[in-house]
C-alpha cells in the first residue's frame, strides 16, 4: 500500500519492450486459431450406446483394439454368468463374443493402415480405411469421423466435419443427411449401410420441422434403406411416486403390414431405476415394431424406450410412434417418447392409465398422434 501525503516516482515500463512479446503472440494465434486453443467440450456422439457395468472392462479393451483381451474377459464373464445361473447375462456374453470375433477379423484387414495412422503419417487412404472401420464396423463415430476429416475425398471430409459439429438447424441436418446419402451411393457393403443409416438419423431428427417440399425427395430415399433387426432393447417405465410399469408384453416386428417375428416378454422392474429386456430376433427385415402390453403393475403400464439395432445403430431413434392411448393426453406421456433416447424410465416415457394397450413405431412413415 502507498502511504498518503508523500511523493513517489513510479517507474513506467518502456512500451517498446512489449513489442517482441506481442509479435510472438500474434504468430502463435495465426498458427493456432483461438478456437483450437480454447478447451472444447468432449465429443459425445448422439448414437453412442452406454455399456453396462458388467461389460465396461470389455468395452475399454475394444476401445484400444485389444480384441484378444476382450475375448478373454468375455470368456470369464460367460463362465461367471453360468455359475450364478444368470441366463440373460450368459446369452449377452455369447452374442458379444461372436461380435468381437467378427471385429477381430475385420481389424486384421486394416491393421497396416492402423499402424500408419498411429504414426500420424500423411496417408489419406489409411485415414479413410481406418475411419470407415470405426464408423461402419465398430459404430464408433466419434473416433471414425475425426479420421475421415483427413481423407483425400473433399465430400467425405466435409460431411465428417459437419457431423462432428452436430448441427441443430433442421435445414443443416437435412443437408447433412443428403451428404451421407450421396456418399453411400459410391460406397459398398457395410460402409454403404453405415452411411445410409447416418444420413437417416439426421433426416429423422430434422423431419418434424422441415417443410413438406423439403421432405418429398428425402422420404423416397428413406424408404429405400433396408432395415434388419439384430437386437431389440425394451426399457420399462417406473414411478417415483406411483407404482406402475409393464409386467408382460408381446413384441412384434412387421414388414409391409405382416408379422415377421414375435416374442412374449416378461419384464424386469425396479422401484426407482431403469430396467430393460434384451431380445435377439434373427436378423429379420422389418419396417415397424409393435409392443402390446398384456399385464401391468399398479396404476398403469408403459415403456421408457424402444431400441431396435441394425448392426450397431439404433434405427428406432427419432422415429414417430402412435399408441392406443396415453395417460391424460399429456405430452410427457406421448408415444413418441419411446424413441427420444431417454431411457431413464422416469421421464420421457409412454404411459397408459389402468388399461391394456399398444404402441407402434414406424421406421419410415411420419405418424402423428395428437
Amino acid at each position: 500500500m502507498i502511504p498518503q501525503n508523500k511523493s513517489y516516482i513510479i517507474n513506467q515500463p518502456d512500451i517498446f519492450q512489449f513489442i517482441p512479446i506481442a509479435l510472438l503472440l500474434f504468430a502463435v494465434l495465426c498458427h493456432f486459431p483461438l478456437e483450437s486453443i480454447a478447451q472444447k467440450t468432449p465429443y459425445t456422439d448422439p448414437l453412442d450406446v452406454k455399456v453396462s457395468q458388467e461389460f465396461s472392462k470389455i468395452a475399454q479393451a475394444l476401445e484400444i483394439d485389444h480384441y484378444n483381451l476382450a475375448l478373454e474377459l468375455l470368456s470369464e464373464l460367460s463362465s461367471n454368468a453360468v455359475k450364478v445361473k444368470n441366463s440373460a447375462l450368459h446369452k449377452e456374453a455369447l452374442a458379444a463374443t461372436k461380435e468381437v470375433k467378427r471385429l477381430k477379423r475385420e481389424f486384421a484387414k486394416i491393421r497396416n493402415y492402423s499402424e500408419i495412422v498411429k504414426k500420424k503419417t500423411n496417408d489419406p487412404q489409411a485415414y479413410k480405411q481406418v475411419g470407415n472401420f470405426y464408423c461402419a464396423e465398430k459404430g464408433d463415430w466419434g473416433k471414425g469421423l475425426l479420421l475421415l476429416t483427413q481423407t483425400d475425398d473433399p465430400n467425405l471430409q466435409q460431411a465428417a466435419r459437419d457431423d462432428l459439429d452436430q448441427p441443430e438447424s433442421p435445414t443443416e441436418q437435412g443437408k447433412l443427411a443428403d451428404a451421407w446419402w450421396s456418399l453411400a451411393k459410391k460406397a459398398k457393403g457395410r460402409v454403404r449401410k453405415a452411411y445410409q443409416l447416418r444420413g437417416r438419423y439426421w433426416y429423422l431428427k430434422a423431419r418434424p420441422k422441415l417443410l413438406l417440399v423439403e421432405q418429398v425427395n428425402r422420404e423416397k430415399q428413406l424408404r429405400e434403406i433396408v432395415l434388419e433387426a439384430d437386437k431389440i432393447v425394451i426399457w420399462n417405465k417406473h414411478g417415483v411416486t406411483l407404482t406402475l410399469g409393464t409386467v408382460e408384453c408381446v413384441v412384434t416386428l412387421l414388414y409391409k403390414g405382416k408379422s415377421v417375428w414375435r416374442q412374449v416378454v416378461m419384464f424386469p422392474w425396479k422401484t426407482n431405476a431403469p430396467a430393460s429386456q434384451v431380445l435377439r430376433p434373427p436378423h429379420v427385415r422389418f419396417d415397424q415394431i409393435r409392443v402390446d402390453i398384456t399385464k401391468y403393475r399398479g396404476d398403469g403400464g408403459g415403456l421408457g424406450e424402444i431400441e431396435v439395432f441394425d448392426g450397431t445403430t439404433n434405427v428406432a431413434r427419432n422415429c414417430s410412434a402412435i399408441a392406443k392411448s396415453y395417460w391424460a393426453s399429456r405430452p410427457e406421456h406421448h408415444p413418441n417418447n419411446v424413441t427420444d433416447g431417454d431411457k431413464t424410465g422416469s421421464t420421457g416415457s409412454w404411459l397408459l392409465k389402468r388399461q391394456l394397450g399398444w404402441v407402434l413405431v414406424d421406421m419410415a412413415n411420419y405418424l402423428q398422434q395428437q
